[in-house]
């Protein structure tokens, strides 16, 4: 037990020590760092997504309100630029490539016909 206090008691080597604590403490909180940092990022993202979609939805209940008969384009077209002036933030944050808004508009589409009982042709 003395060898071990005498060991302890060097200056030396307590400051070794100090420096392996420093850098073993700056590890655990640099991967918890970077964890935090990865599970907002994903939380952040799924907010986008999901308020992205919402006005998609909103935007094609909208057209189809204004007026069902009007073509799926036109009806496409106003949901998109519904979504571009409701989450501008989420657009830009997701950055949907070519066509996504597209296939997001004609899935709500499809999906508010079939609510009202009529079917839509599946287009490839």
């Amino acid at each position: 037990m003395d060898i071990l206090t005498s060991i302890l008691a060097d200056a030396g080597l307590q400051e070794a020590l100090l420096g392996l604590f420093g850098i073993l403490l700056t590890i655990i909180i640099n991967r918890a760092a970077g964890a935090f940092t990865a599970a907002t990022g994903i939380a952040i993202e799924r907010e986008a997504r999901e308020a992205l979609h919402s006005a998609i939805r909103s935007g094609i209940e909208a057209a189809l309100a204004r007026g069902p008969e009007a073509g799926l384009d036109e009806i496409k077209a106003h949901a998109i630029f519904h979504a571009q002036q409701s989450v501008p933030d989420a657009i830009e944050r997701l950055v949907p490539g070519d066509g996504v808004l597209d296939r997001l508009a004609l899935r709500y589409y499809r999906e508010a016909m079939e609510r009202v009982g009529v079917g839509i042709p599946i287009i490839n």
